[in-house]
């Protein structure tokens, strides 16, 4: 089994279960682009609060999302940009 495949068993248990609280650590890493895509507007259709980390969305994948994070280090504290979807 692929690492695509396994990781789209996990995000589809997700689903599946229900689960309120979905955490996806670069979840779709080994998924393609499209498919991706198809995968998170899935699970933003739910009820659940969805907090996903990756380094590289598209500007497609990042309208999905209603917050985006970033992290940064600056004299040895991390600090964060949080940046509102406009299309909200």
């Amino acid at each position: 089994m692929s690492g695509g495949q396994r990781q789209k068993i996990v995000l589809a248990r997700a689903l599946i279960h229900q689960s309120r609280i979905i955490l996806v650590d670069e979840g779709t890493s080994a998924i393609d682009e499209q498919a991706t895509i198809k995968i998170l507007r899935k699970i933003m259709a739910t009820d659940a609060s969805v907090i996903f980390i990756a380094h590289n969305l598209n500007p497609e994948m990042k309208q999905l999302f209603d917050y985006e994070l970033h992290f940064f280090r600056n004299n040895n504290k991390i600090k964060a940009n949080i940046i509102a979807n406009i299309a909200i």
